[in-house]
Parts: structure tokens; sequence; C-alpha cells
């Protein structure tokens, strides 16, 4: 039922629980900031699962939470512990910034969340509170090291891919080498202005200077995979790495991603404008089948790819259109 007219199958659910979050990461907002949505156009609990419900009647297989910084929210364990309930079989996953993780490893564990991707852009702590505005560094390192230690959850740990980046693959790969973790490295998404130290990094360029380090061996995705991903032989010890690159390697045509955000809207692409309100007709009494035929009418005229420009200059492709404002404010 959520196929479009490109023969793509939807079956992947990323689910914006909040829009805050509790750091404020210059590749994500504005400089000036962003203005936050007010409680009452926030999803209620029982929306979310509504709404996931019903895209899982629809063929969702898979659906990750996020936000904003999902773990901000308080009650957000009821919305994860009642989807487990309603659907055992559906794979459930989480991103978050780690700050606070270590408060609900365990309730993630109880409510059967298997996959944790944690953002870490720098092992810098100074680098950290440039980047970040806040001196969160040695929580989010401890926290990581502590759901590593659970041997339970499938952990990537994903960072964005800035100028400073490439000062510190060295010690990327050295504290990384023979970890149970998969390092990713995204390329700049075009949703804040462009400065020195945002400078926009095509993916190319690092797996040269990755391979200056090691053996990269090349290891063959799912159809869905949006990483490229590599073993990697460092000191003679195993990274695994997965390199994203959505700027200068779209992987649009394979695509299974739909998104709903906090205040209820169902977005086909990340970097689309256009948005389909569930949560209106929702709180207007519109039934299941109803809120179906919107969810099928987006799918069908979901475009065929992103539409964000690129340049040749700046030593590779930069970013020179997007129209989204704050990344926090869709769920990336």
């Amino acid at each position: 039922m959520l196929k479009d007219k490109f023969l793509r199958h939807h079956d992947y659910l990323r689910v914006s629980i909040t829009d805050k979050c509790n750091l404020r990461c210059r590749y994500c907002m504005p400089p000036d900031g962003v203005e936050f949505m007010s409680h009452d156009e926030i999803l209620k609990n029982e929306e979310f699962v509504r709404f996931i419900n019903i895209m899982v009647r629809m063929g969702v297989k898979k659906v990750r939470f996020t936000g904003g910084e999902p773990l901000v929210r308080r009650d957000f364990q009821n919305i994860i512990s009642e989807t487990h309930r309603l659907h055992p079989g559906v794979e459930l996953c989480l991103t978050t910034n780690g700050v606070i993780l270590d408060e609900h490893i365990d309730l993630l564990k109880e409510h059967g969340v298997t996959k944790i991707n944690i953002s870490m852009d720098t092992l810098s702590r100074q680098r950290f509170m440039e980047l970040t505005g806040r001196d969160s560094f040695e929580a989010v390192k401890s926290n990581l090291e502590k759901v590593l230690a659970t041997g339970f959850f499938d952990v990537k740990v994903n960072a964005v891919l800035l100028k400073n980046t490439l000062d510190e693959l060295k010690d990327f790969l050295d504290y990384f080498q023979d970890r149970d973790a998969t390092l990713r490295f995204i390329e700049r998404m075009p949703v804040t202005a462009e400065d020195a130290f945002n400078e926009f990094i095509p993916s190319d360029r690092l797996i040269e200077l990755l391979s200056g380090f090691g053996e990269l061996k090349s290891v063959k995705a799912d159809d869905h995979g949006v990483a490229m991903r590599y073993d990697m032989t460092y000191n003679g010890k195993k990274i695994r790495l997965g390199i994203i690159p959505p700027m200068t390697h779209k992987f649009c045509a394979n695509c299974n991603r739909l998104r709903i955000t906090s205040d209820g809207h169902l977005k086909t692409c990340l970097h689309s404008v256009r948005q389909y309100d569930l949560k209106t007709p929702a709180r207007n009494g519109a039934s299941d089948e109803e809120i179906m035929e919107i969810i099928s009418k987006a799918v069908k005229e979901k475009w065929d790819g992103h539409k964000m420009e690129c340049s040749g200059d700046n030593g590779g492709c930069r970013a020179i259109h997007s129209e989204i404002k704050s990344m926090s404010s869709v769920g990336g």
C-alpha cells in the first residue's frame, strides 16, 4: 500500500517526537536559534501511537524515534512501549545525541529498542563545545561506553563531516578500532548557512584520506542502505565504517523512508517543503481509513529525488540551496 509511482516500497518510518533539544549544534540550528512549537501543536502520546499503528497496518516494518532530542520528551517511553506492545515484530530504533542516554538504557531494552544511533561529531571536548554550545562531551562519551558495555544494541556512531573532522580522523580510528560499533560519517546537508566551521566536505575526499590510514574493503549493503559500507583494517585491527553521501551520491532511487513530524505532518522526503497534515483531520474525527487515504495520496505524489543543488567549487560539491531552516524542526 505504500508504493509510489516510481515503484519504491516504503516500509521505514521515522517519527520525530519532539522539536526540542538539549544541544544547539551549528549545522542543525541557525545561529539565532529556533522558535519551538507550543505544547498544543505537538502530538500527544496516543496520537503518535495511532499514526504509527496506521502506518504499520499499511506496511511499515521499521520505526525510528528521533527529535530534536527524543529523550528530552518526558513521557517518550510511553510512546515506545505502547508501539512495542502493539507491534512486537516491528524493528524499533532510536537516534540520540547521547547526553542523557544513561538514564534510559534499561527502559529502551525493556521496550524493544534494538538499534541506537548516537551523534558524536568530534572527539575533542573544546570542539564539542564550539559545535554544540554545551559542555557535554564527557557525558556523551561515557554514555556511549555504557551502551556498548550492554552488548545488547546495534550501535552506530554518526559524525557529520566537517572541515575539522579531517583533522581528527586518526583520533576517530584510534578510538573505534575493535569496538563493537559502526562509525559513520555523514555529508553535511545545507540546513544552516555555510561558514568556516561548517564548510562542506565531499565524501570522496574523506575516502581518499581514510585510504591512507589502512585498507578499506567495500561491503555490500542491502537495497535500501543509505551508507557506503566498509570494513577497515587499521593497525591490524578492524573498524566498521559507513559513509553517507546525500549530496554527492544521492540514494533517492532506493528511498524507502517516510517521516512524521512532531506536529503531526507526514513528509515523504526530508528536503521537501510539501507536507501532509494528519493531525488536523485526526483531531476533527477522521477515521483510520480516511487517514490512510491521505497517506496513500502523499506516497503517490512523492518526487523522484531531493532538489538540493550543488556547485563544483570548494574542492568538491557544496550545497547552495535547501528548503529546510532547521533540522530539529523536522527530525533527521
